[in-house]
């Protein structure tokens, strides 16, 4: 069974359950059930990138939410039954079908000996004519970042038994007329799961909204061409499930907590309950929360004071709080606005838009998070992110565990700037972090450890697998071609490995692999050092 296949199963047999429980009994609770299980399938599928599926998962919760009403607008009518019912069945339709094109393509390569969690091969489809302009180098540079190219003319029909991961358009002349949008539009139903990239599109709002109906998912300028197809396709590949969300209720009555955990647990969001706001600090420290979720009026003190406390403690200046209250009074809801508070939620809210507010300021909050830790040319860990999860993953280490540390820098760099300019360079500093990003595996730790200089951490691995992977790397970019303005350069990197537990700490085991990229340096550069005893 599929990744895709393990991670939708659960939420659609939820999904299932709650629907076939609401048509037999038909009450406003059990409504209230079913909007939840869909919604959460609906978050689910835009977490994947799963376009298409998500488009008719929107659009039948728009129908169902249109129905929410309260405990007197329930059961709701035959006709409306149905039409619900006809929504449910087609999704569930196309997620079958999308989970059969789904299964996973033959990967290995007889001419390497890597692991093949390590060969990150996958399907794009490019639709243009032979000799489009645009279609050597982007074939050429996807080819070199691990994808399988397949070429199609707009008149072609599409294979009916394989589902590529992206679907990239090429207009035959300077727009998309009736024809192309038609195939855009056939092919998103054909394809649910996959994404549609539209290349040359007019930055007009006419002819964006036209392709947006037929089903494009990432409209692309013809001056983003390359660099913006290869950074959304290798965001794609690196999609994966978060770290659960982890909400801490701070609520003094028993039946709104169970109501709002029950809410939250059904959108896959962890939760902990606290009564009494005297505790609140401990249980802060010890849960470490996304959000908490916060009564205006409780025993002790009140949230607005609660939150002044928090609001004092570096580690709580930026955490969200979202205060749950049928407080009516203008002037404390300023009051609590102006000391951080970040939105007011009437008593009794409606679960699903709980659930939505909750989700939506923790995603903000870790996106702030996530941009202070990573470096925004490549978008890799930065330097001080890449060196704490080494460390902790050193911590969380075990007897026989495994692990390798790269270091890697670009061979004259200095040189490719004074020759070619600035933002050559940068080209080339993201080139290599796209290559690493899109060849390693997903659990691996990739960061910029500053300037030109690279830092990899592989999980699990040996020394010689670790070499094998780095060296088809290195070897890779050398080949890759950089466009300038005169033509075409390409550049080199040079890298040290080093492995634990022969060195036990991350300092060590840095130290060893920048001394074993100093040595392939002075061996002549593009190539890899191993770090032991045999080195010098």
């Amino acid at each position: 069974m599929s990744s895709f296949e393990r991670s939708i199963d659960a939420r659609l047999r939820s999904l299932e359950e709650r629907w076939q429980d609401y048509q037999i009994n038909g009450t406003f609770e059990q409504f209230v059930e079913f909007t939840l299980a869909l919604n959460c399938v609906t978050e689910h599928l835009n977490r994947l990138k799963l376009p298409g599926l998500l488009r008719q998962c929107e659009g039948l919760e728009g129908a169902a939410l249109a129905l929410f009403g309260d405990g007197s607008s329930h059961p709701a009518d035959a006709q409306s039954l149905a039409a619900l019912d006809r929504q449910i069945r087609a999704i569930f339709s196309a997620i079958q079908m999308a989970q059969k094109s789904s299964a996973p393509m033959d990967r290995r390569d007889p001419g390497l000996h890597f692991n093949e969690e390590w060969t990150k091969l996958r399907s794009i489809w490019l639709v243009c004519e032979e000799g489009h302009q645009w279609y050597a180098n982007l074939s050429q540079q996807l080819g070199f970042f691990g994808f399988r190219i397949t070429r199609y003319d707009w008149n072609e029909v599409t294979p009916e038994d394989s589902s590529p991961m992206v679907i990239v358009f090429m207009p035959t002349s300077s727009d998309y007329g009736p024809e192309e949008l038609q195939l855009i539009q056939q092919l998103r139903t054909k394809y649910v799961a996959t994404q549609l990239f539209c290349l040359g599109v007019k930055k007009t709002l006419e002819a964006m909204v036209e392709l947006g109906r037929a089903g494009a998912d990432l409209l692309i300028q013809a001056d983003q061409q390359t660099a913006t197809v290869l950074g959304r396709v290798l965001e794609l590949i690196q999609t994966q499930e978060q770290d659960a969300y982890r909400v801490l209720v701070v609520e003094d009555s028993a039946t709104a907590v169970k109501m709002i955990q029950r809410s939250l647990s059904q959108h896959g969001i962890e939760s902990t309950a606290l009564s009494n706001p005297q505790h609140l600090l401990t249980t802060a420290d010890q849960y470490r929360p996304d959000l908490v979720l916060m009564d205006m009026y409780m025993p002790h003190c009140t949230g607005v004071e609660a939150m002044r406390v928090l609001r004092q403690l570096p580690a709580y200046q930026s955490l969200p709080v979202v205060y749950l209250s049928s407080e009516t009074d203008m002037g404390m809801w300023i009051e609590a606005l102006r000391l951080g508070g970040d939105q007011f939620l009437s008593k009794p809210v409606n679960p699903v838009f709980l659930a939505a507010v909750v989700k939506s300021k923790i995603e903000r909050h870790r996106d702030m998070l996530r941009a202070s830790q990573h470096d925004s040319l490549t978008g890799l860990l930065n330097h001080s992110a890449s060196k704490g999860h080494l460390n902790q993953l050193l911590a969380a280490s075990q007897p026989g565990d495994q692990l390798c540390v790269a270091m890697m820098d670009i061979d004259h760099f200095k040189s490719v700037n004074d020759t070619y300019g600035h933002p050559v360079g940068d080209q080339v500093i993201r080139s290599l972090g796209w290559l690493l990003k899109g060849r390693l595996r997903s659990w691996d730790i990739i960061g910029r450890y500053g300037g030109e200089e690279f830092l990899v951490v592989l999980r699990n691995a040996s020394l010689d697998d670790a070499y094998s992977v780095l060296d088809r790397i290195r070897a890779d970019f050398a080949s890759l071609p950089h466009e300038h303005g005169n033509g075409v350069m390409r550049a080199t990197f040079s890298g040290g490995i080093a492995s634990f537990p022969l060195y036990a700490s991350g300092n060590e085991l840095t130290e060893a692999a920048d001394n074993a990229l100093l040595e392939a340096k002075r061996r002549g550069r593009n190539r890899i050092e191993r770090a032991g005893a045999d080195l010098f």
